[in-house]
């Protein structure tokens, strides 16, 4: 089927991808790119407020799946993938985008206002399993599951950001 709208041969298809699990992690590995030079384009390199820069990534995310709302359906269903055919290549990939994000957050956030700025790196783990956890159970996301998840993660942030920012 795949061949076919591509206009392609199967032989052709499975010329560049010797089996089905190869092709699956190729396309995860592709929205994964894609989304973050979607992120990318939007990034400045000014140092910024934490809590900021998430907003920018919920905002940045909103317009993706308003553009591309088939691309993160796939995204976030290989992301929760469970299969145990494909799911060891898929952790390891999700573990490097993870450490690459807290990397990139740590170096572009402005430590100034925190508290300590020894828990700058805390409160970034924190928040991504604050953030895995909202989106725990929701691969069929649709704008109506953004809207009910988006109010209980924003005020999840504005506690944190109370607790861990200087008063």
């Amino acid at each position: 089927m795949i061949a076919d709208n591509a206009n392609i041969s199967k032989s052709l298809l499975f010329y560049y991808f010797k089996n089905k699990k190869e092709y699956y992690l190729f396309l995860f590995e592709t929205a994964i790119e894609f989304l973050k030079d979607e992120k990318v384009k939007k990034a400045n390199d000014e140092k910024v407020d934490l809590f900021e820069l998430i907003n920018q990534t919920v905002e940045c995310r909103l317009i993706i799946m308003r553009d591309y709302p088939y691309l993160i359906k796939f995204a976030t269903r290989a992301y929760y993938e469970s299969d145990e055919s494909v799911k060891f290549e898929l952790q390891i990939m999700k573990e490097e985008m993870t450490q690459l994000g807290i990397r990139e957050s740590l170096d572009c956030i402005d430590y100034r206002q925190f508290e300590n700025s020894s828990d700058a790196k805390i409160l970034v783990n924190i928040i991504l399993y604050i953030a895995e956890g909202c989106m725990r159970g929701q691969e069929d996301l649709d704008n109506k599951k953004i809207n009910g998840i988006l109010p209980l993660f924003q005020e999840m942030m504005l506690s944190l950001k109370s607790h861990y920012y200087i008063k």
